[in-house]
């Protein structure tokens, strides 16, 4: 066996041979003959061999990546028997080619760095395979893509991805498109996707302290002062910065320091017309790697007092009638002032120019009338208003009111004539002035103005007057031969209330020009005649008619054409057109006649038509109508068997012997003819309205034989009569508008039609009813609806209107119809308190949700205009509630004696809103809490007789610990007020004095009750007895020893208490042996705390101030150390230096002796007063 080897690319097609194997035999013949097969190795059956020739085939697709060899064992075998075999082994080895594109291991990787790494900082590997081998599978990378700005590199060897730059842009983030290429032919790739975040290295990133940072500042704050200060820096430490304020953020009246950061006012600020900037400030670092921050910085501008109240109007003028009555609102003024809180708030004031005459409303600027108006003694008011607003120094604006005082109308317009005539030529043009009618009122001011209108006599709407100056001009062409006259009703109205008005007429005449041509009449003519007709015979007569008058309408007759022999001859008055030369009708058989009609005008006007005239002999002729055509008219309610018409046919010219002539007519229901006289008559009723025009044949037929006939048309035009009234598209109409629409809106348009036509069928429209003070006019001709006064839906909310639509018929029809016209409501009306001023009393202690006062308010609007809702206004935080629907105000905490004073404030629920406000006075009343106490229960007192009558003999005394009329006492002598006791003597009621009344004598004594009263809403009193006794002899002993007693009693009382504080100083130096105590001392001059320390280990005592007063100390005593007391001399000599605190020093033993000496003298001294009271009573 051979061993064989062929090269095939692993691409090779299927089919293709790969190779051709051959065996030789020696043999001859069939034994010679060699067949091939493939025995073993084709894994996969991937070739075969052709058995005859040996060709080694193709079968499949060779992959060089699955298998790269394969060794096939070839048989050949001869055709001899026994058959011999050879064997061969053929191997086949793919070879590769490049097939695969390189993989990534991932479609995207990610990785990320630092904003601030250095260069060659690795990120992330990449990493792809190649299937193929060799050179095919050798992978190299590259950056394909999103590094721009080159911050990246790859190794084109690892697929290492590093840092080619600082990146620093800390907002960026970055997706690289990688390639990785083989090194095949053709070259194969392959792409992954490496995603970049960028993240901060915080100890190097730059970054503002806050964001954002704030600050308020007033409006007035100087030009260059700082707002704020801003900072940015990092981690690990400041770095050089540059601040700028962003241009995102617009013209700002700031600016930035950019070094340090403070933001400074640039130019005044006026917070009415920003009261806030919100911007961006931008901080920049340098170094090899720029860094930029922000932050966002909000300034709040607050407001200062600097606009004053302003009013809407520097002027308002007005004027009222004299009659209105007090109380009237004439005019609201109104302010605003763009500053806020107490700033903004402003109250009116009126401060001149009103006399007594007129009121404002401080809080709503509503001007009233305060007395009765008459204008023959003051005509006019100038107000000065003035608006103060509740600013630090207040800011005041002032506003003038003109007020005029009209004289009240009472006097209706008047025409200067009941009737004016005006003539107009019916040419004249459109708009064209045609006369002017003038009525006066003698009414003052606004009373007496006057306007026009027309109220009927102009259904064509061919005039139009000036409401103003009642000028009359036309609005359309004018056509003499329709209308020739007008008649005008023309009302003038003035502006009083009500309103008045007059009426005068106008008459408008219509003069004629010449501007219709003459008309013919059954046009056109034609006429059949004997070429025997004698010489002067009737032709036929042509008639032609002119709309105009006079000489205008004047027509005379010619024949202008189609006569060249004068055969014919026509009367130019009557248009008789007779025979003037004899006929031949085997000459000339037809004549076509022009005859022409002229008006008597100037220029002349004329038109013409054709006589046709058609010459046969004698025995052809038929009868002949007087006209063609007849056209008359008929009234659609004329009777059965009325007169129509009258027809007449005639023999033809020349036709010899007259024949009688018969009528028929060819087609009619409605009409009949008499056979004999040609009249035509009404057979059937008519009606207009069904059918307005009728065309009948008519046929005239001769007696001869045979019969000759022509016939005729007559037409029949119906005409109207009245007999249909208007008929309204609508039996009832609605309508809605607001109360203050203006005057001269259209509010709805009522429209009838009527059958009729002409006249008969033109309709004008009225209010016939429910038109209350005149609110509104009607146009008669078009049915529209408009206001002529302004409305008032609290006065009047609805109107129910009955509009009438008449015919101009003779006589007139009508119909009526029903407007209900609504009047919305706006919100026009604020609500009204029930009561300038609202008052209550109420107790201190009432109970948190007392009701203390409801306060109501009305408002004439409806819906939600009407809907009232209440809230308390004050300057100053009140314990009150009140109750938004009901007005009832309630405590809403602790009530404090005194007053509180208030506004209450009704606000509708209206757009916009309107508000009244009330004056609210709560009287808070104290509650009697405590009765009188006297100082004793009984008071005693020995007089002389000879004591004067108004003597004060003693003073009692009580106290009570309310305040206000609670605590103010009073005296009465008896057990209460009401019972007083009969004795001696009186009793001041406001100072206790107890007097004498009368003389009294030696020995009498007198016992009785004197009462306290307090002076409570409750009443609360105490009960001291009085014993006065006269005793001459212990009134003279009393007086002796008056001051000798008073001495005794107060040495005693000074004795006693000295021995107290011995005692309590005692228990005090033995507490304090056992036991620390702090003390803690208030200076007497500036509440400075001063901390004193006293411990049983430490003999000295600290005072840290030489001024101070111990607020406890563990006794519960207390002990007051001043400038006068002996502790203050330091036991170090040293003098404490005025206005400084200086450190005093002394020991507890020095304490208790200094105690100790304080006794000794206040007891001595006390002993020794004694000593002396006792000796002088001796």
């Amino acid at each position: 066996p051979l061993f064989r080897s062929v090269n095939v690319k692993e691409n090779t097609r299927s089919g293709a041979t790969l190779t051709t194997l051959m065996a030789t035999d020696d043999d001859a013949g069939s034994n010679a003959k060699v067949a091939y097969s493939i025995a073993s190795g084709n894994v996969g059956g991937k070739f075969k061999i052709d058995s005859s020739t040996g060709d080694v085939i193709l079968e499949g697709s060779l992959d060089f990546e699955t298998l790269t060899d394969y060794d096939l064992t070839v048989l050949a075998v001869d055709g001899g028997k026994p058959a011999q075999t050879g064997v061969t082994t053929l191997n086949v080895a793919v070879l590769d080619v490049n097939d695969n594109s390189p993989i990534f291991t991932q479609a995207v990787y990610v990785g990320s760095v630092s904003a601030f790494a250095p260069n060659g900082s690795v990120i992330a590997s990449v990493r792809a395979r190649d299937a193929d081998s060799g050179s095919n599978g050798r992978i190299s990378y590259s950056i394909a893509s999103g590094n721009s700005k080159g911050l990246f590199s790859v190794d084109s060897v690892s697929g290492e991805v590093s840092t080619t730059a600082v990146v620093g842009d800390l907002s960026s983030a970055y997706s690289i498109g990688i390639t990785a290429s083989d090194s095949g032919s053709p070259q194969n790739r392959g792409q992954c996707l490496l995603s970049i975040s960028v993240y901060k290295d915080n100890a190097n990133v730059l970054d503002f302290n806050l964001n954002p940072y704030t600050a308020v500042i007033a409006e007035n704050v100087s030009v260059n002062s700082t707002a704020v200060s801003v900072l940015a820096t990092t981690q690990s430490g400041p770095i050089a910065v540059s601040y700028s304020i962003s241009k995102s953020s617009g013209k700002i009246p700031f600016r930035v320091a950019p070094n340090s950061g403070r933001i400074i006012v640039r130019r005044p600020l006026d917070r009415e017309t920003i009261d806030s900037y919100s911007f961006v400030v931008v901080a920049t670092s340098g170094g090899q790697v720029s860094q930029t921050a922000q932050t966002n910085v909000k300034i709040t501008v607050t407001d200062v007092n600097d606009d004053e109240p302003t009013f809407s109007q520097p002027k308002y003028s007005l004027s009222i009638p004299e009659a209105t009555p007090p109380g009237t609102s004439i005019v609201a003024v109104a302010a605003t002032d763009r500053d806020l809180g107490s700033n903004g708030r402003f109250s009116y004031r009126l401060v001149g120019g009103a006399n007594g005459y007129f009121s404002l409303d401080t809080a709503l600027g509503n001007v009233m009338t305060a007395a009765i108006l008459n204008s023959s003694h003051v005509s006019n008011f100038s107000l000065i208003i003035e608006a103060k607003d509740e600013g630090t120094p207040p800011l005041v604006s002032t506003t003038t009111v003109n007020v005029v005082i009209a004289v009240q109308g009472n006097t209706k317009p008047a025409f200067a004539t009941s009737l004016y005539t005006f003539i107009v030529r019916e040419n004249v043009r459109s708009g064209s002035l045609i006369g002017s009618v003038v009525a006066h009122d003698r009414d003052p001011g606004a009373y007496g103005t006057v306007t026009y209108k027309i109220i009927s006599g102009d259904s064509s709407n061919s005039f139009v007057i000036d409401s103003n100056s009642g000028a009359v001009r036309t609005t359309k062409d004018l056509d003499y031969e329709t209308v020739s006259q007008y008649s005008l009703k023309i009302e003038a109205v003035d502006a009083g209330r009500p309103r008045k008005s007059a009426m005068t007429k106008v008459s408008i005449i219509v003069t004629d020009v010449n501007d219709n041509l003459p008309v013919f009449a059954g046009t056109p003519y034609s006429v059949t005649i004997s070429d025997q007709l004698p010489l002067g015979s009737s032709v036929l007569q042509v008639s032609a008619s002119d709309a105009d008058s006079g000489t205008n309408g004047d027509v005379t007759f010619s024949i202008t054409k189609g006569d060249t022999k004068n055969r014919f001859h026509i009367n130019d008055n009557t248009g008789v057109i007779t025979l003037a030369g004899s006929l031949d009708s085997t000459l000339q058989n037809v004549y076509l006649l022009t005859v022409e009609a002229s008006d008597g005008g100037a220029p002349r006007k004329s038109s013409t038509t054709i006589v046709s005239a058609t010459v046969v002999q004698p025995g052809k002729l038929k009868p002949v109508f007087d006209q063609s055509v007849y056209s008359v008219t008929v009234k659609e309610n004329s009777a059965l068997g009325a007169r129509v018409a009258k027809v007449n046919a005639r023999e033809s010219s020349g036709s010899g012997a007259p024949s009688v002539i018969r009528y028929s007519l060819a087609d009619s229901t409605y009409f009949s003819v008499d056979s004999n006289t040609g009249i035509v008559t009404v057979a059937r009723q008519l009606d207009r309205e069904t059918t307005d025009k009728f065309s009948i044949t008519v046929i005239a037929t001769d007696q001869r034989k045979p019969p000759q006939s022509s016939t005729a048309t007559l037409d029949v035009a119906v005409g109207d009569v009245n007999d249909n009234q208007p008929v309204f598209s609508n039996q009832v109409y609605t309508a809605s508008i607001r109360e203050d629409n203006r005057v001269g809106l259209s509010v709805a348009q009522v429209q009838a039609t009527d059958s009729d036509v002409g006249t008969n069928g033109r309709v004008t429209y009225s209010i016939v009813q429910g038109n209350v003070d005149n609110t509104f006019a009607i146009d008669s001709n078009t049915g529209l609806i408009s206001t002529v006064i302004e409305m008032d839906r609290e006065l009047t909310p609805k109107y129910v209107l009955r509009v009438a639509a008449v015919d101009q018929g003779s006589p007139s029809l009508r119909a009526v119809t029903t407007l209900t016209v609504t009047v919305l409501d706006v919100n026009d009306n604020a609500p009204v308190f029930a009561q300038p001023i609202y008052s209550a009393e109420v107790p201190e202690d009432a109970a948190i949700g007392a009701s203390l006062l409801t306060t109501t308010a009305t408002d004439d609007d409806v819906g939600s205009n009407a809907v009232v809702t209440y809230s308390i206004r004050s300057d100053e935080e009140i314990p009150l509630l009140i109750g938004t629907t009901t007005g009832l105000i309630v405590s809403a905490g602790v009530l404090s004696g005194g007053q509180y004073k208030f506004k209450v404030v009704a606000t509708d629920q209206g757009k916009p809103a309107l508000n009244s406000s009330s004056d609210v006075v709560i009287n808070v009343n104290t509650v009697n809490k405590h009765a009188p106490i006297f100082e004793t229960a009984l008071y005693e007192a020995t007089i002389h007789s000879s004591t004067s009558v108004g003597s004060v003999v003693l003073t009692v005394s009580a106290n009570d610990d309310d305040a206000g009329l609670n605590g103010r006492v009073r005296y009465f002598i008896g057990e209460s007020e009401n019972e007083t006791e009969s004795v001696p003597f009186s009793v001041s009621q406001t100072s206790g004095e107890v007097k004498l009344e009368r003389e009294l004598a030696n020995g009498e004594s007198y016992h009785f009750a004197v009462t306290a009263v307090d002076s409570g809403i409750v009443l609360l009193s105490a009960t001291a007895q009085v014993s006065i006794t006269v005793n001459d002899a212990e009134a003279i002993s009393g007086d002796q020893s008056k001051s000798g007693g008073l001495s005794i009693g107060l040495i005693v009382g000074v004795s006693i208490g000295a021995v107290v504080l011995i005692l309590l100083v005692v228990i005090v130096v033995v507490v304090a042996k056992k036991k620390a105590y702090a003390f803690k001392w208030r200076q007497d001059t500036d509440d400075v705390p001063t901390s004193v320390t006293f411990t049983p280990e430490e003999d000295n005592i600290a005072f840290t101030n030489p001024m101070y007063e111990s607020t406890g100390f563990g006794s519960g005593l207390g002990t007051r150390v001043t400038k006068n007391n002996p502790l203050y001399e330091s036991p170090l000599g040293e003098d404490p230096s005025p206005g400084k605190q200086n450190p005093i020093y002394c020991s507890t033993d020095d304490v208790l002796d200094r105690i100790q000496a304080e006794l000794d003298d206040s007891l001595a001294k006390g002993f020794e007063d004694l000593d002396a009271a006792a000796a002088e009573s001796n």
